[in-house]
């Protein structure tokens, strides 16, 4: 590879190591291409055949064969160094676990190029002895930092001779804690001290899962320049993840609703398996705790395939559409939730439930992805966007499949590759889930609209559109507690005159005819903010606010009056005449209870039939 001491190499290492909704409307056909399911189908298959192997695809598994011979690395200046060194790598295979440093040094002629992917031995259960030379120039002379940029290594010692001779025996790896690592970092950094001349790197890697051994050689101030601008993509990544979680534990908390629960697992465990992944846990939550620490990833990805399993189920609403799709969905769940406590009570290794996850994690996606598309072209919004979030994420699922068997060379865009993935399909279900809650509030609105409609049918009399007598009373609350000092609100009670023998003569539906004429005109004389009901067979009551004294409350009864006074056309070219005796009571000098003032204005208007009818009483 030769060297390589700028800035612009630098930048190659950023960030290595580390519902269902209401239907939203018509779907165009251009939003519902023909080719989109073959292409989630195609996706899939790829992602089972990343997990399961095919014949043919070169993978990590394969013999080591030799290729062209190792570079010696020089070193002959410190600015900006970051050297990635692959290049100069030989590896020594030890499947039984059985050679010591000083074993591997006397069979390292035995060591060949590596022939897998870029830094990428795959699930290799041996260990690994890579062996590495370099040269430094006078310029280059001093501290420098081995990154082994793979979180995930249960063992990473190194000795470094020169000379023939050791100068330094380091240890690393997950399985250790933060103080017993020569430095607490987030990847397996080890200090180094290189005086001018040639060294010999011996690096002895061994891990329950993949065997993913990106390696730079660097000055510590270009690692803190990289870590700096990691440890800032890192935050922001876990800043969105508890954003989307606390989204979704404050929308179950507010709507009882257990899809933002499901949300939420997903969210949570896949948050904590990037942290774990990225090295960012044992860095700062969980050091201390090794064992701990080799079991988050495997817990962590069962439980948000759970979590994946039973928010689809809830929110594709498979139940209404395929009661045993969404009993294998939550079996599957079961599935996955039992793998993870078996993982953590030490039943099953961290490979074990790799292996689980890998099979299990694509079966959420297989199974429901008919009933999506179903649902899609039927125009189902939040269907739509779940199928947007699992095209991103599947290909997430397959680069990360592929990287762990061993098919894809270990480039900073691969090892985030399921982390960028992850956080596209967490945005695209916070959508639907957006989606559902507009659903849940257009049926909140439905439901008080539909409340709102009954109650008006109920207060409401049909045939005159006024207030009926329990409207009356609903309504006449307002009015009764805004009565102002030198202001009064009156309550008139009308009965009608003649009405009577209008039924007798033209029959009853132009008696309704009257009664519907009689409310519009009534309705004409006062205010919109003023009450008109019937709460009889020809009575009807008007209430009235804001009239300063009981010459005004006078002088609009008898408006009232002249409004009933003129002829109603009951039939074409047949009118009738009706009048009215009409009773006031006052608030509150009459009282402030609508059934007291009722009462009281009934008396004045039977008072007032009692002296020659078509006149309007106070009560006295």
């Amino acid at each position: 590879m030769g060297r390589r001491g700028c800035v612009g190499q630098m930048s190659r290492t950023a960030g290595s190591g580390a519902i269902a909704g209401r239907p939203a409307g018509r779907v165009t056909a251009a939003l519902r291409p023909p080719w989109l399911p073959r292409l989630l189908r195609t996706i899939l298959l790829l992602g089972l055949l990343g997990v399961f192997g095919v014949p043919g695809l070169p993978s990590a598994r394969a013999a080591l064969a030799p290729t062209s011979a190792p570079e010696l690395l020089r070193l002959d200046s410190r600015a900006g160094a970051a050297l990635e060194v692959w290049s100069g790598l030989k590896v020594l295979r030890d499947d039984g676990h059985a050679l010591d440093f000083s074993a591997a040094r006397v069979l390292r002629d035995r060591a060949e190029r590596p022939a897998v992917p870029l830094a990428n031995f795959g699930e290799h259960a041996g260990t690994l002895w890579l062996f590495l030379e370099v040269e430094i120039g006078p310029q280059a002379a001093g501290e420098w930092l081995l990154d082994v940029a793979y979180p995930a290594l249960d063992e990473v010692d190194l000795q470094v001779l020169r000379d023939g001779r050791e100068v330094a025996m380091l240890r690393n790896g997950d399985r250790l804690t933060g103080r017993e690592r020569p430095l607490l970092a987030r990847t397996h950094l080890m200090p180094l001290r290189l005086e001018r001349g040639r060294h010999e790197l011996i690096l002895r890697v061994r891990s329950s899962g993949s065997l993913i051994v990106p390696l730079w050689l660097m000055t510590p101030e270009m690692h803190r320049l990289h870590e700096e601008r990691a440890q800032l993509v890192q935050g922001l990544a876990t800043g969105v993840m508890l954003s989307l979680l606390l989204y979704s534990l404050a929308q179950w908390y507010s709507l009882r609703d257990r899809m933002f629960a499901y949300y939420g697992l997903s969210v949570l465990s896949l948050g904590l398996f990037q942290i774990a992944f990225q090295g960012v846990g044992m860095q700062h939550l969980w050091s201390e705790y090794p064992t701990l620490a080799e079991k988050i990833p495997p817990v962590c990805v069962l439980l948000g395939i759970t979590g994946t399993f039973l928010f689809i189920n809830r929110a594709l609403a498979i139940a209404e559409l395929s009661p045993r799709l969404s009993w294998a969905m939550k079996i599957g769940a079961l599935l996955c939730a039992g793998a993870a406590l078996l993982v953590l009570l030490g039943l099953l290794s961290y490979r074990d439930g790799q292996r689980i996850a890998k099979v299990l994690g694509q079966l959420p996606t297989l199974l429901a992805l008919p009933l999506a598309w179903r649902r899609w072209r039927q125009g189902d919004a939040a269907a739509g966007y779940i199928l947007a979030g699992w095209t991103v994420y599947t290909a997430g699922v397959l680069v990360l499949a592929l990287l762990i068997s061993g098919r894809l060379p270990a480039t900073p865009l691969v090892l985030h590759g399921f982390q960028i993935a992850s956080l596209a399909e967490m945005v695209m279900w916070l959508v639907v889930t957006g989606v559902r809650v507009a659903a849940l509030r257009r049926a909140a609105e439905r439901v008080r609209h539909d409340g709102e409609r009954l109650r008006l049918l109920a207060e409401t009399d049909a045939l005159t559109s006024a207030l009926n007598r329990r409207g009356l009373q609903q309504a006449a609350g307002p009015l009764l507690e805004r009565v102002r000092p030198g202001q009064a609100t009156v309550l008139f009670l009308l009965d009608l005159d003649g009405f009577k023998p209008v039924n007798d003569r033209f029959g009853h539906q132009a008696g309704d005819r009257v009664l519907v004429e009689v409310a519009r005109r009534l309705q004409a004389q006062v205010r919109q903010t003023d009450l008109v009901a019937r709460i009889g067979g020809d009575e009807f009551v008007v209430m009235a606010a804001g009239l300063p004294d009981e010459p005004a409350a006078l002088r609009l009864g008898q408006a009232l009056l002249d409004a009933i006074a003129p002829d109603i056309e009951v039939e074409p070219g047949q009118p009738c005449r009706v009048g009215a005796t009409i009773g006031l009571a006052m608030v509150p000098d009459d009282g402030r209870d609508i059934a007291v003032l009722l009462e009281r204005a009934d008396q004045a208007m039977y008072a007032g039939k009692q002296a020659g009818k078509r006149q309007v009483r106070r009560f006295t």
